[in-house]
């Protein structure tokens, strides 16, 4: 198969071989940090260390060795620090520094301390390790890589060990034991096997297990029972669908068609309950129990989302702390009611009132001004790719981008992600892409063979690159 590449004349993707950006950031070194950092995006992304326990019985603490390791090299071997102080890390250090402000006033501060060391604190230096280690285009195209491989990895684990919980397939222990999150996941990976497709030359065994990928993770998200991942499903195909020319919208209507009639069958009546009240009233007579099951689910939901913004309106300025939604809607319940309430006892399955409540509106303002600031960087990156025809990966780059910061705010409307690594990754991807995009040796237009283009780099004035 050959890469896509979107025609500047009409807004589908025309089947012509992607051409690398001809930049001097293009072909950035690699150093140690780099390298660690490749190490450190699968390891975390594929959930490495909860698999492991899962098999062996034994914690794995490999994700925090490597932290330290790709810091002391970034430290020591040339990261360029300064990319985590870009528009998107100001927000997030702005975010964590709010945090730590809250901590005092929550309402459980021991809960809410060892929350911020052992969850959000990974996750920012996950965003520094990445924006500042990854320089220049060909690296943000293997860590792109690095996540598609990932997302393959987790698929195959499931597809080998998962196993019929409830109804709903999930993993046996770990994170991905929640169907909700293991829905997530594929989800946010699955355009990262689609930059793979689009941009790696021949059929090689990424290539190849990515357009399986393709294939399998909407069967598996359906297999899921997750209501928020099916919707967000649509939503991204609708995303990818659009833009498609009409002889490449037949062929993929048909493919989606066959592939939901293979979900449908695959899935267990449970999850296709879930599933089909989404559409379908909940006020019927006659219920089954996985019917009545999700019903009951999706009520909970509701008044976990209405407990979620009464403790905003309550605490609109420093919430109840970080993390402690739980406890305090419990403590509500009680006070309220009178007595103790077991549904009180979940999170709020909405990331941004899980935030709001938690930490106050400036909190959530920060949150969503990062996430405003990434998809801004993939659009401005995919308006350079237009303005260059040499830079027609640099626009698989930003829908492969795009597209998965939409699986992530699709999910994060049913589920708790505020504190999880998924966003700083993926804004530490951004801040990457951006800046290595904003280089000023950029050539204008392509040249036959590359030999002007790259005498345009070599001449071109060496200046400092301006950060987002």
């Amino acid at each position: 198969m050959t890469p896509l590449q979107r025609s500047p004349q009409r807004s589908g993707y025309l089947p012509n071989p992607a051409q690398p950006a001809a930049t001097a950031s293009a072909h950035a070194p690699a150093r140690p940090a780099f390298y660690l950092a490749l190490i450190f995006v699968f390891v975390v992304w594929a959930r490495f260390p909860e698999i492991m326990d899962m098999f062996t019985g034994s914690a794995v603490h490999s994700v925090r060795i490597i932290v330290g390791l790709a810091l002391l090299s970034i430290l020591l071997f040339g990261g360029d620090i300064r990319a985590a102080f870009s528009k998107v890390g100001i927000c997030l250090f702005g975010f964590t520094s709010w945090m730590c402000i809250c901590l005092p006033f929550s309402t459980w501060r021991g809960g809410s301390f060892h929350m911020l060391r052992d969850m959000w604190l990974m996750a920012l230096l996950a965003f520094v390790i990445i924006a500042s280690a990854v320089l220049g285009l060909e690296q943000c195209r293997r860590i792109m890589y690095s996540l598609a491989a990932a997302t393959a990895f987790i698929e195959i684990v499931t597809l080998a060990t998962g196993r019929i919980q409830g109804g709903r397939l999930a993993l046996l222990g770990g994170t991905l034991a929640n169907a909700n999150y293991l829905a997530l996941i594929l989800l946010m990976g699955v355009p990262f096997c689609l930059f793979v497709i689009r941009t790696k030359p021949g059929m090689s065994p990424l290539k190849f297990v990515s357009i399986l990928m393709l294939l399998c993770i909407p069967i598996t998200v359906a297999s899921t029972g997750s209501r928020g991942g099916l919707v967000t499903l649509v939503f991204m195909f609708l995303i990818y669908f659009w833009p498609l020319p009409l002889s490449q919208k037949v062929v993929t209507g048909i493919v989606t068609l066959i592939l939901a009639v293979i979900a449908i069958a695959w899935s267990t009546r449970s999850a296709i309950d879930r599933l089909t009240l989404i559409v379908t009233p909940s006020s019927t007579t006659q219920l089954s129990a996985s019917e009545l099951s999700a019903v009951e689910s999706m009520k909970l939901r509701k008044e976990l989302l209405y407990s979620s913004l009464e403790l905003t309106l309550r605490h609109p300025l420093l919430g109840v702390g970080p993390g402690m939604f739980v406890v305090a809607n419990a403590q509500f319940m009680q006070a309220t009611t009178g007595k103790s309430d077991f549904s009180a006892w979940y999170e709020t399955h909405n990331t941004f009132t899980q935030i709001s409540c938690e930490d106050g509106l400036p909190g959530l303002i920060l949150y969503c001004l990062a996430l405003l600031y990434c998809l801004k960087i993939a659009h401005d990156a995919d308006k350079r790719g237009r303005q260059n025809p040499a830079w027609s990966e640099v626009r698989h780059m930003a829908f492969a981008l795009r597209l998965s910061l939409a699986a992530f705010i699709g999910t994060a409307l049913f589920a708790s992600n505020a504190y999880m690594y998924y966003f700083p990754m993926l804004a530490a991807l951004c801040v990457a892409v951006d800046r290595a995009t904003r280089v000023p040796e950029m050539p204008v237009t392509p040249a036959p063979g590359g030999a002007v283009a790259s005498m345009a780099v070599r001449m071109a004035p060496r200046k400092r690159p301006s950060f987002r």
